[in-house]
């Protein structure tokens, strides 16, 4: 249907109602007034140039090798890349919110013999993110979960050689008054000079001491030459909430994107003038929103988790959240940062024919068919999954049935740490894009109010049978002469912003059960017998899988033999042709002993003990002895 409405009388050119909609520019998405305005004032050369002294940093004098000054920064990883360490000496400045699983960048990497004890070790730095952060929840050493003593020490057996542990962790959280890490400038005390700043203060950081060991254990306690780190993070703690006028860790959206605007314009909470901190509380209330799942239960409508890259701009950097909470950053009337929902089906004020407030009406419906499209992929960051980039599809069965065929379209959102949201900004996305109608509307000062409330009741009666909720897209023009205003409108399709679980969540995402880390192991059954070669003992270990199996071609075993708790480990000769290992062993001592598998890939399972010592007693050879009784009862007469 394409209506014109001028001065009070309405004409219809055609009477064709055409079920359908129409796709709206995506320029239209774009936040125009924010881009516009002077306030976002770092453009690339200023983030470079911060991204320059946060990685290279004054002290030239490390020799690390960083070149950023005169090198391009890499592309934006997608999630799946991060979750690895980087390994690479350029990196963009992170910020990261929520919790997630995530890898870090390594800065700095040196040898150093150290003593007491004399051991020689690599010390690694990390770079994880700008700080501050909530803390550390867990540690992944090569993608296996670790857990750290209190000093730091990977508590992993791997990693246990000779009665000593060989890897360390060392943690801070980026707080800006953070010293450095005391065993860098133990190993280094070349950087413990006050007037070379140590350069990553504030940022969060882990210092990984990897201690080397004898050759013939190295590839059996670092498969992969240096041991690679992940970890869960509760990350960026100094949100501001404008509700409770307090900071901490959040992952509410609404609060996650004025923290990065605040970021963004170094604005404080007392910029109260610059700043809508009210529309921010509201918004934060309406992130929180509980919305019911098909499976039972609830979840808060938009949550924020996931990384944003400093060196981004700074409309990159902020729409990167807008756009996973159904978000609108604008410019107020009084100059100041605002936020509003994206699309709402509610009106602030109502413009009604009947009253004269329509000085002219264009509309237009329908879909033009090589913009048409009637299903949202999603890509979204899914902790249940282990914090991997997955995807969910939302499909409007109606426009399906119009179009004939499934006709898709990407969405990322990988900010987006739920498979149901992801469904949610889906349906928003799906009917933003293909409005019911869309023109221009012309109006009377009464229209003003639509600069403070862009949604607004739509009413033709009696004219024309059309009474809905339209929205102000772009911008808004006053004619101060004429005292119009002017404005493109867009109609979306009724029910756009409502959720019924059972019916719009249409993906369940299935979580595959957790498993355990030696769920690829086998047991094995061990025989352990003393014998006799060269007339010294030998302990002699032979095996077979439990149940009786074979064990898998590429498996290979490693056994180790130790005095009965005495926890000194030795290497026992393993004969892998037929499973069997001997070790030396002392006549009239006891040994404890332990065996592990390890598969092709290098991966080592975990150690299998013996439930008792072994002693080792060598039959004496028998005495005999030939009695004269006389001679006895001689001796014991005398």
């Amino acid at each position: 249907m394409r209506t014109k409405y001028i001065s009070n009388n309405l004409q219809l050119e055609s009477s064709t109602a055409l079920h359908g909609h129409v796709v709206g520019d995506p320029a239209s998405i774009i936040l125009t007034l924010v881009v516009n305005s002077p306030l976002f004032f770092l453009g690339p050369a200023a983030v470079s140039a911060i991204t320059s002294a946060l990685l290279v940093g004054a002290n030239l004098a490390l020799s690390v090798g960083l070149t950023l000054a005169v090198q391009k920064a890499p592309p934006t990883p997608k999630p799946s890349e991060i979750q690895t360490n980087i390994r690479q000496p350029i990196s963009p400045r992170r910020a990261i919110y929520g919790r997630i699983l995530t890898g870090s960048v390594i800065v700095f990497a040196f040898r150093r013999t150290v003593y007491n004890p004399r051991r020689s070790c690599s010390f690694l730095l990390h770079y994880i993110c700008e700080g501050p952060i909530q803390g550390f929840v867990s540690f992944r050493v090569d993608k296996k979960p670790v857990t750290l003593d209190v000093d730091g020490f990977v508590e992993q057996e791997q990693y246990d050689v000779s009665d000593r542990k060989r890897l360390q962790i060392l943690t801070n959280l980026g707080l800006a008054t953070d010293e450095p890490f005391q065993a860098i400038l133990d190993a280094f005390p070349e950087l413990d000079d006050p007037l070379k700043p140590f350069r990553h203060r504030g940022c969060v950081m882990l210092l990984e001491i990897v201690e080397s060991v004898q050759f013939d254990l190295m590839a059996e306690t670092y498969p992969n030459n240096m041991p690679s780190v992940q970890v869960v993070i509760d990350a960026k703690n100094d949100i501001y909430d404008p509700r409770t006028e307090t900071s901490g860790f959040t992952d509410n959206a609404g609060l996650c994107l004025l923290s990065e605007v605040m970021d963004v314009h170094g604005f404080t909470p007392a910029d109260t003038d610059l700043v809508d901190f009210d529309a921010f509380a509201d918004f934060a209330d309406y992130c929180d929103e509980p919305v019911t799942l098909k499976a039972g239960g609830t979840e808060p409508r938009y949550r924020s988790v996931g990384m944003v890259l400093r060196n981004a701009e700074n409309e990159a950097r902020v729409m990167s959240i807008a756009s996973v909470c159904n978000a609108e950053v604008f410019i107020d009337t009084q100059g100041r940062i605002s936020v509003r929902q994206k699309m709402r089906s509610t009106g602030g004020i109502a413009l009604r024919a009947k009253n004269g407030d329509h000085f002219s009406i264009d509309l237009t419906g329908g879909r033009p068919l090589q913009k048409s499209f009637n299903t949202i992929k999603v890509s979204y960051l899914d902790p249940a999954l282990n914090y991997k980039e997955n995807e969910v599809s939302w499909r409007d069965a109606g426009l399906i049935e119009d179009d004939g065929k499934e006709q898709s379209e990407s969405l990322p959102a990988t900010l987006c740490p739920s498979s149901t949201q992801a469904q949610r900004l889906a349906k928003l996305y799906l009917y933003e894009q293909n409005p019911e109608f869309t023109g221009q509307l012309t109006s009377g000062p009464q229209a003003l109010d639509l600069f403070e409330d862009y949604a607004f009741t739509l009413d033709l009666t009696p004219e024309e049978n059309l009474d809905r909720i339209a929205n102000a897209v772009g911008g808004i023009d006053f004619d101060s002469d004429g005292m119009t205003v002017s404005t493109s409108i867009a109609v979306f399709a009724e029910g756009a912003t409502d959720w019924d679980p059972d019916i719009d969540e249409q993906q369940t995402i299935d979580v595959p059960p957790v498993l355990l880390p030696n769920i690829d192991d086998v047991p094995l059954d061990v025989t352990a017998v003393i014998a006799i070669e060269g007339g010294a003992p030998v302990l002699i270990l032979s095996w077979v899988p439990h149940p009786p199996e074979e064990l898998p071609d590429d498996y290979v075993q490693r056994v180790e033999v130790s005095p009965a708790e005495a926890g000194d480990w030795r290497s026992a000769e393993v004969n892998q042709d037929n499973d069997t290992a001997r070790y030396s062993v002392i006549d009239g001592a006891a040994y404890d002993w332990r065996i592990r598998n390890k598969d092709g890939s290098g991966q080592s399972f975990d150690w299998q003990y013996s439930t008792e010592p072994v002693g080792v007693f060598r039959r004496r050879p028998s005495l005999n002895f030939s009695f004269n009784t006389n001679l006895i009862n001689l001796l014991v007469a005398v």
